[in-house]
């Protein structure tokens, strides 16, 4: 009897020691399951309701900014704009575009190594057509430059600069052949930092472009271009280019809410009869504006470079992988430069 009692107090001990421990057990996965898995997860969650509430200001803000462009020198809007957290800031020549265009069907330029910062380019007609081109370089602050190919190279002008633009011909004729634009693009940036990652948006020439954590950058507003088609080929073609100016206020903003205002300060109109139209990008963006004009517009992607039987100092400027448009009969193609004021307060 006494043996009994004693295992029934012995058990009687031990069982809420055991239930504890269990409870106690439960109660650490738990909680530590909520640490590892649950609050990332709201985290999470949070950060991408941060980026998505900017994402739609700046879509309503590059609507209003689409309209400011097109509508001609002096037209302007307002915009309310908020951020919850992360900054935005003005951020000059992010990204860089550059236009080669041929003025006859006859011959078609090679070019590699024509960019900002360039001292020499290789330039050769895939056509076989034209011996030698003689070029013309004109600079943003009037410098002109005049020479010729010499060995496929281009050499012994001023280093190219944003806002250069060249003009060619054969050394046989003075028909033009073709010509190329350089731009660097300004951007309105948004940057956002959180456990996810980093979220980025840009505008520019009237569109936004997108990155999430872990991926590339997207086009989630389409950059400005206007055409006309007939039977299927372009009557004509108009890209915008444009620049920044917020050098009257702040430069970087953090969160808040803010009003903007945006005016069109006017720009240059170029316009030219082309064949074929090749274009170029250089930046974080390149990926998504290559891959928008690929399925949008009818460009086509190539590789451009030089092999050393062609010139060896060439073919060691590495090749390009640009985007190209041609057809059989010409068309009207523009690129509307545009400055706009963008001046901001806090509301």
């Amino acid at each position: 009897m006494q043996r009994e009692l004693s295992i029934r107090k012995s058990e009687d001990g031990v069982s809420p020691i055991i239930g504890t421990v269990l409870i106690l057990g439960i109660m650490v996965t738990i909680t530590g399951t909520m640490l590892a898995w649950g609050i990332p997860q709201i985290q999470q969650s949070e950060a991408y309701a941060i980026y998505t509430s900017a994402q739609n200001n700046l879509l309503n803000f590059d609507a209003d900014m689409d309209q400011v462009i097109l509508q001609g020198d002096g037209s302007s809007r307002s915009s309310t704009v908020s951020f919850s957290s992360g900054t935005f800031v003005l951020r000059e020549n992010l990204d860089e575009i550059r236009y080669y265009y041929t003025t006859v069907p006859w011959s078609d330029p090679k070019i590699i190594g024509a960019k900002n910062g360039a001292k020499t380019f290789a330039m050769t007609d895939s056509k076989s057509v034209v011996s030698d081109y003689s070029v013309s370089l004109t600079y943003p602050n009037g410098t002109v430059w005049t020479g010729t190919t010499s060995s496929k190279l281009v050499t012994g002008f001023p280093e190219l600069v944003y806002g250069v633009k060249a003009t060619y011909t054969s050394t046989e004729n003075t028909t033009q052949v073709g010509g190329f634009l350089i731009y660097g693009s300004d951007s309105l940036s948004y940057k956002y930092s959180s456990v996810s990652g980093v979220y980025k948006m840009r505008m520019f020439n009237g569109g936004l472009v997108s990155k999430e954590p872990g991926g590339t950058f997207f086009v989630s507003s389409k950059p400005l271009i206007r055409s006309t088609e007939t039977s299927g080929s372009y009557d004509s073609i108009s890209l915008y280019q444009t620049d920044y100016n917020m050098s009257s206020s702040s430069k970087s903003i953090m969160a808040g809410n803010y009003n903007f205002e945006a005016r069109n300060q006017g720009g240059t109109d170029n316009s030219f009869a082309i064949y074929s139209l090749r274009m170029g990008f250089t930046g974080d963006s390149s990926i998504a504006l290559r891959n928008y004009y690929l399925s949008n517009w009818g460009f086509d992607g190539n590789t451009y470079y030089f092999t050393s039987s062609e010139s060896t100092t060439a073919a060691n400027m590495g090749f390009e992988e640009d985007i190209a448009y041609s057809q059989d009969t010409a068309f009207d193609f523009r690129i509307l430069e545009r400055t706009i004021h963008v001046t901001l307060n806090i509301r």
